[in-house]
């Protein structure tokens, strides 16, 4: 009997050396791919991980060196006046498909990661680790790792899906942009002579690329899971946190950059559920709009760059709102 009660209690004593932290799982999958999981105790998971980053980024390097490579020697001889500054045909398609492979992976060991970890919560019936910043950070990085961390693990793969494919629809814009100053480059209408030509172009393309359909799916996704986690988080266990509420210097600078990050995220904090919604909608509303314009032709990159200040000044006016909101309901 005696012998029994020992060992029991070994046993729990073993059980709590292996307590897990989700926090902790979520920093190795993001500094390591793989090591969160390997942390968690899934290792043949994060051999995977570990194994198709590592693949990946071999790819990526040895293309990206033979690039560079390709395009320093075709600048140095044309400064000798060898050859035209025009390029060659590069690799980019493997450049572009191994960076989105890096990070599609990278993605996966952070949220792969804080599953592992809040599934071996669940199974030891350990205290669920709970925290505000932790929360923003998970769903900032990696959105959908944050829905996960407060629970709604079918909802946090949803959102995740819809930012890879956020990603994947935002490759055709760049490759567009390389193709169309490639064929500049070619044509022979870009020199060393006239860098201004090459930045202004660049800079209209970039504009286009900002406001297409991937890249304000992908904001927009991002935004969302970082908004959803704050609501869950306060309508959770931290429904009665109030020091969002009291003036604080601390807390004021906080709610003022967390609204830098996603308009709406400081009201949400201090659980004004329709003003965070209200300058939500507003922002995404912004730059949907604008996008919708300049997709359709109507009208042109200078334009869509000047009517980016209204999603500006409403960025900024979330910012401030919820620091004064403070201070006036002290």
């Amino acid at each position: 009997m005696v012998a029994s009660e020992e060992r029991a209690e070994t046993q729990r004593a073993g059980d709590r050396k292996k307590s897990i932290s989700v926090h902790r799982a979520f920093v190795y999958g993001a500094s390591a791919p793989g090591l969160g999981e390997f942390y968690a105790g899934s290792y043949i998971r994060g051999f995977i991980t570990a194994s198709i980053f590592i693949s990946f980024s071999t790819w990526f390097i040895l293309v990206f060196i033979d690039i560079i490579d390709s395009i320093l020697g075709l600048f140095f001889n044309s400064l000798k006046g060898i050859t035209p500054l025009a390029l060659p045909d590069l690799p980019l398609h493997s450049l572009g498909i191994s960076f989105v492979g890096i990070y599609y992976i990278w993605l996966w060991a952070m949220i792969s990661s804080v599953d592992v970890a809040m599934e071996h919560h669940g199974k030891s019936n350990e205290p669920p680790q709970v925290g505000t910043l932790w929360g923003l950070v998970m769903s900032w990085f990696c959105p959908g790792s944050g829905q996960i961390y407060t629970g709604s693990r079918r909802f946090g793969y949803i959102l995740f899906t819809g930012y890879l494919l956020g990603i994947l629809l935002i490759l055709p814009a760049y490759m567009h942009l390389f193709h169309s100053i490639s064929l500049l480059a070619k044509s022979g209408q870009l020199s060393t002579d006239n860098p201004y030509a090459l930045i202004v172009i660049i800079k209209g393309h970039m504009i286009k690329v900002n406001y297409s359909l991937g890249s304000l799916f992908q904001k927009i996704v991002r935004y969302f899971a970082l908004s959803s986690t704050i609501v869950a988080l306060k309508h959770g266990t931290l429904d009665t946190d109030a020091k969002w509420m009291k003036s604080s210097i601390v807390y004021g600078a906080a709610l003022f950059g967390v609204g830098w990050l996603c308009p709406g995220s400081g009201q949400l904090l201090q659980g004004r559920d329709h003003a965070g919604w209200y300058f939500f909608a507003g922002y995404v509303s912004s730059l949907l709009l604008t996008g919708l314009l300049l997709g359709a032709g109507l009208i042109t990159p200078k334009s869509a760059d000047t009517l980016s200040w209204i999603s500006v000044l409403i960025q900024w006016g979330a910012m401030i709102e919820a620091p004064f909101w403070m201070m006036r309901h002290e």
